[in-house]
């Protein structure tokens, strides 16, 4: 049995995915333990010629799942999961790689405490700039300065979502609230508890779905920055999509975790934010007009 499944999903992405296998195969601790690692690309119905590459070039270095369908993110490494039996489950983007000894270093990690749940290692952008690899969980100040341009004036800049990491320098390990998806390591004993990833999201914030049942099941999210990865960012998600996937998964996950009252009061006080500005913006037209007539 291996120590580790990797889960890749796979959508039109034949530059990319070979690359990020590639990397899990160059690894010092894939190459010192035959069996470290078991690789599944789980194909959400490619049709660029994805799964002939792969054959051809991974044979059975890899196990393919075939979904015949774009089924989004999560729903794609939950038809995967079945394909392993490894105590721990790393999620990999087609757009990331992994750097040599990450899967030791989180595994490591990972036995050391056994109530660790999730951990994610320190993650690069492709010019090699530190990326944003933690979240915390929304408040609903948080949430709405952060959703606003209110955030970022420095008064009130510490009380919107994720301003502690803001202020962190990411070199130590640190419990957080969540990792994000790029790269990730799950232990699959509590993924069978608290259940696999919700459907519902297709793309974006299932991973926070995730780490919020994982808290309140009484298990911990841990940054690790010793496992190092680097990601491009959206990669097949398509550009175009980006950020309706988001609005769209952000409020699945307000609705869901905080519930009806909680998002109506936060979408009315980000409409009201308009009037309010469109109030300010007549009443300076009108004083400006004053001023002019004397």
């Amino acid at each position: 049995m291996a120590t580790v499944d990797v889960i890749i999903v796979n959508w039109n992405d034949r530059t990319r995915t070979p690359a990020a296998i590639d990397s899990l195969l160059a690894l010092g601790e894939v190459a010192h333990e035959l069996g470290f690692v078991h690789i599944v690309v789980s194909d959400n119905g490619s049709t660029d010629g994805s799964l002939p590459l792969l054959r051809e070039r991974f044979g059975e270095r890899i196990t393919i799942v075939e979904n015949g369908a774009n089924l989004g993110f999560g729903a794609g490494v939950n038809r995967a999961v079945p394909a392993g039996t490894a105590p721990f489950i790393f999620l990999l983007n087609p757009d990331a790689s992994v750097r040599d000894g990450a899967l030791q270093e989180l595994v490591s990690f990972m036995q050391q405490r056994p109530r660790c749940a999730i951990a994610g290692p320190k993650i690069y952008e492709e010019d090699g700039s530190l990326a944003g690899s933690c979240g915390e969980f929304d408040s609903w100040s948080g949430a709405f300065l952060r959703s606003s341009a209110w955030g970022e004036w420095p008064p009130l800049r510490r009380y919107a979502n994720g301003a502690s990491l803001r202020e962190w320098d990411y070199h130590s390990p640190r419990r957080v609230d969540l990792v994000i998806g790029a790269a990730l390591m799950i232990r699959r004993n509590v993924l069978e508890r608290v259940g696999l990833f919700d459907e519902r999201f297709f793309m974006y914030h299932e991973e926070v779905d995730l780490a919020k049942r994982v808290a309140e099941a009484g298990y911990e999210v841990w940054y690790v920055p010793s496992a190092e990865a680097t990601h491009a960012g959206q990669g097949s998600s398509g550009g175009k999509n980006v950020e309706r996937y988001k609005r769209e998964s952000r409020r699945k996950y307000w609705v869901k975790h905080y519930g009806l009252m909680w998002y109506y009061s936060l979408s009315a006080a980000l409409a009201a934010r308009y009037v309010l500005y469109a109030g300010a913006l007549v009443g300076s037209a009108l004083l400006a007009r004053r001023l002019l007539a004397r």
